[in-house]
C-alpha cells in the first residue's frame, strides 16, 4: 500500500471496504430492532431524495476512529482466521485499538516495534468511503469496524430485556433514550450515543433536571399558601365580630387546602425520582447511515454523541 498522506490513501482504501462490510452485515436491520427515531419515521422513501454527503460528514466529524498503523502511516494489517485474508481494523475504542497494538508487538516484535496507533474522524472513514473501489485497490484486504466489546454486551442487555434473542450484535451500537433531545442553535435534536454509559448519565441529568423543577414550583406555591394561612389565622384571632371571625376561618381553611395540596405535590415530585427511566433503544450506525443516504432530510434532527456532555438535554 502507498503511504498516507494525512491520514492518506491506505484509509481511503480501508474505508470502501469497512463502510462496505458493515452495513452488508447489518443488512436492511431484519431481525435487529430499530432506533426508535427509526420506527417513528415513515417506511416509503421520499419521491426526491435529499442525500447531502457534506451534511452527513458534518455530523461524522465528532466520532474518533483508531487504526494501527506502521511510522509511515501505514495499516498494519493481520490475518483472518483462515491465514489467508488481510484484515484492516477500525476500532471505536481507543483501549482496543492499544489491545490490538500490544497483540501486534507480541506477535511480531519486528513490525510492532515501529506500529502505533492513529487516530482519525468518522467524516474521514465515510468521505474515503465513497471513493469508488476500483480507485482504491484494495482488493484482497478486508476491513471492518471493531465496536467497543462493552457497548456490544449492553446492546445485547437490551436486547434480552426486550425478549428478542439474540447472540450477538451486527454492526457498531447506537444508544438512543425516548424523549431525550439536545437543544442547539437551530433548534431541538435526537442524540444518538455511541456509549450507554454516556446515555444513562445524559437521562439521568435530564430526570434530575425536570424533578427539581417540578419540587421548586411546588415549593414556592406551598411557602405562599403557608404565608396565607398563617396571615388568615391571626385576622381570625383579632376578629372584632363573630362574623369577621368565620369569615377569617373560612379563609384559613382554604389556604390550608391549598397548603395540603403543594405539599402532597413535593412528596410527589420526589417520588418521581424514583420512576423507571424512559425506554431506550439500540440500533447500528451503519444501519443509520445507509437510512441518511437514502433520505438525509428525514434525519435532519440526528446527531452522534461519541463521549459525555455537549449541549443541554432535557425530556
Amino acid at each position: 500500500m502507498e503511504q498516507l498522506d494525512n491520514v492518506g490513501r491506505n484509509l481511503r482504501r480501508a474505508a470502501r471496504q469497512a463502510m462496505n462490510t458493515a452495513i452488508n452485515m447489518t443488512g436492511s436491520g431484519r431481525g435487529t430492532p430499530l432506533l426508535a427515531s427509526v420506527n417513528a419515521r415513515p417506511s416509503a422513501a421520499s419521491k426526491s431524495p435529499t442525500f447531502n454527503p457534506e451534511s452527513i460528514k458534518a455530523r461524522l466529524s465528532s466520532v474518533p476512529v483508531y487504526a494501527v498503523v506502521n511510522k509511515k502511516n501505514e495499516f498494519v494489517l493481520v490475518s483472518g482466521e483462515d491465514d489467508v485474508k488481510q484484515l484492516g481494523l477500525f476500532f471505536f475504542s481507543e483501549p482496543e485499538a492499544e489491545a490490538m497494538l500490544k497483540t501486534i508487538k507480541e506477535a511480531n516484535p519486528k513490525v510492532g516495534k515501529q506500529a502505533k496507533v492513529m487516530t482519525t474522524s468518522m467524516d474521514r472513514v465515510y468521505d474515503f468511503a465513497t471513493t469508488p473501489r476500483t480507485e482504491t485497490g484494495t482488493e484482497g484486504v478486508i476491513f471492518r469496524f471493531m465496536p467497543d466489546p462493552r457497548q456490544v454486551d449492553l446492546a445485547l442487555q437490551l436486547y434480552r430485556h426486550s425478549g428478542v434473542a439474540a447472540t450477538g450484535f451486527q454492526g457498531v451500537p447506537l444508544f438512543q433514550a425516548e424523549g431525550l433531545s439536545i437543544r442547539g442553535e437551530k433548534g431541538r435534536y435526537t442524540p444518538l450515543f455511541f456509549s450507554k454509559d454516556d446515555l444513562d448519565e445524559a437521562l439521568g441529568a435530564a430526570v434530575s433536571s425536570k424533578d427539581a423543577a417540578a419540587q421548586a414550583d411546588a415549593r414556592a406555591k406551598a411557602e405562599r399558601a403557608r404565608t396565607e394561612l398563617q396571615e388568615v389565622e391571626a385576622e381570625a384571632a383579632a376578629a372584632a365580630s363573630g362574623r369577621d371571625r368565620k369569615a377569617a376561618q373560612r379563609k384559613a381553611a382554604q389556604a390550608k387546602d391549598r397548603l395540603q395540596k403543594y405539599e402532597q405535590r413535593i412528596a410527589e415530585a420526589e417520588a418521581e425520582k424514583k420512576q423507571k427511566l424512559p425506554k431506550v433503544d439500540v440500533g447500528s450506525l451503519e444501519d443509520v447511515i445507509s437510512r441518511m443516504e437514502r433520505d438525509e432530510q428525514e434525519w435532519s434532527d440526528v446527531i452522534f454523541c461519541p463521549g459525555a456532555g455537549g449541549g443541554l438535554l432535557s425530556n
